[in-house]
């Protein structure tokens, strides 16, 4: 009940005050803050913006930005409803089938910005971009994905081609920081990893090994109790539990099906190490469209693949390449990668 109130004192304050934002930027947490951060940025050196959060964030490196926070899915729900905004960008899906509705106040036009180079219609709603005016699409994949949704759905979606802007700033990040422990191992959810006993398979390789690791589980499977951090500490795993996820802290990457892999590759210029579990899946409507998923597409060819019974094999192959990076004092980069990346990434 306090919550409410100070919403509504807030958002009271907030619709009488004048406001020169014709700019809003959606942003339900800090964590999606690292993605938007490159468009707030750009966007905010012209014009003042407003980020609407879903938490009370304070950063204080952005100029002509106010932040304004609301607690209540019923004000935030409200504000959606009345917001009188010129554009509003967001990286989260989904418009008008959750609280994120559009305005009925405004002619507000609403960009979805991507905060993955996933495949668009694997890991999404069927939905989930129908009631944007705009989608940004960061390779020639997600490109051939938004036209065929667009087509089979009857949407009048523009496409935005645009860099995944999120790597750049991985990219410089990289030589700036000590490596905090070789191998990041950070598994998806839903995919069997745990039931099928990976995490302990694995780890069994990766003590035999000189290799330092850290685990980082996926926040579904803590929520959905696939795993809990006490089992994972019971197994004297050490954690990365940190908000948001450092590539530059690693020079590997473990997983089975997150398509953070895609990213690696994007970073590093180098293939992932993938363990084949049950393939992750949040719309089975996927196989209806002809362009296949990158995240199955580009498998074999971003990444490293093994089996669960040759996850000593995967651990041997990391040993491997660490000791040639000591040898040459660098990693090289992988031709395949490099060629594919620039092929199809904008």
């Amino acid at each position: 009940m306090i919550d409410f109130f100070k919403d509504f004192i807030k958002f009271i304050s907030f619709k009488l005050r004048k406001s020169k934002n014709e700019l809003c930027f959606f942003c339900e947490n800090r964590f999606i803050l690292n993605y938007l951060e490159p468009f707030i940025s750009k966007k905010s050196k012209n014009k003042p913006v407003l980020v609407f959060c879903f938490e009370n964030i304070d950063y204080k490196e952005f100029k002509n930005v106010d932040f304004f926070f609301l607690k209540t899915n019923f004000f935030r729900e409200l504000f959606f409803l009345t917001a009188n905004f010129k554009y509003l960008y967001s990286s989260t899906p989904d418009l008008e089938n959750t609280i994120f509705k559009r305005t009925k106040f405004s002619k507000c036009k609403y960009i979805y910005l991507s905060h993955t180079p996933v495949s668009l219609t694997l890991i999404y709603s069927e939905s989930a971009f129908d009631y944007f005016d705009a989608v940004q699409v960061t390779s020639k994949f997600q490109y051939n994905e938004l036209l065929e949704i667009i087509k089979n759905r009857n949407l009048k979606t523009k496409v935005l081609k645009y860099p995944y802007l999120f790597v750049n700033n991985q990219i410089k990040k990289l030589n700036s920081k000590r490596k905090e422990k070789d191998v990041l191992v950070a598994p998806s959810w839903n995919t069997g990893f745990y039931d099928l006993n990976c995490h302990k398979i694995l780890k069994q390789f990766l003590d035999k090994s000189s290799l330092t690791y850290n685990f980082r589980p996926h926040p579904m499977s803590i929520k959905k109790k696939e795993i809990s951090f006490q089992e994972l500490k019971s197994l004297n795993y050490s954690i990365d539990d940190s908000s948001f996820l450092e590539f530059s802290k690693y020079n590997f990457f473990i997983s089975d099906w997150s398509g953070i892999f895609i990213e690696y590759a994007l970073i590093f210029k180098r293939k992932a190490h993938l363990i084949n579990t049950k393939t992750k899946i949040v719309n089975a409507k996927y196989q209806n469209y002809k362009n296949k998923p990158l995240e199955i597409l580009l498998r074999n060819v971003l990444a490293k693949t093994f089996d669960l019974n040759n996850i000593n094999d995967l651990v041997d192959d990391i040993k491997t390449e660490n000791q040639r990076k000591k040898v040459n004092n660098n990693f090289k980069n992988d031709e395949e990668v490099v060629n594919i990346i620039k092929k199809n990434f904008y």
